[in-house]
């Protein structure tokens, strides 16, 4: 999944919201956790995550547990940043296409 930023260029929390929030990970969690009494989420806190997104979360019934951000040893996902980071500059490195990288990223 790729933002379509559009003229922004950025990702902000209404960006955030409209195209994650209320779109896949919504699927995503009532497919997934329909019979699960309390779900939790993690984010770091990020400020994308904040303002209009508390609202959905709790909309959804979205249980966050909040990380430090760009804290790897407490938060798992910066680790998995970290090697897709890693593997796409070691293997694809020379790739300097937009929509080029982003096949990478979907096939890896």
């Amino acid at each position: 999944m790729f933002f379509d930023l559009g003229e922004e260029k950025t990702v902000n929390s209404t960006v955030y919201r409209d195209q994650i929030l209320t779109e896949p990970l919504k699927e995503f969690w009532e497919e997934s956790f329909g019979d699960v009494k309390e779900p939790v989420m993690m984010e770091d806190n990020a400020p994308v995550h904040k303002k209009v997104c508390i609202s959905v979360r709790q909309e959804l019934g979205m249980r966050c547990h909040q990380y430090p951000p760009n804290s790897p040893d407490l938060n798992p996902i910066e680790n998995i940043w970290a090697h897709i980071k890693c593997r796409i500059t070691k293997e694809y490195g020379h790739i300097t296409s937009i929509n080029a990288i982003k096949l990478v990223v979907v096939n890896m």
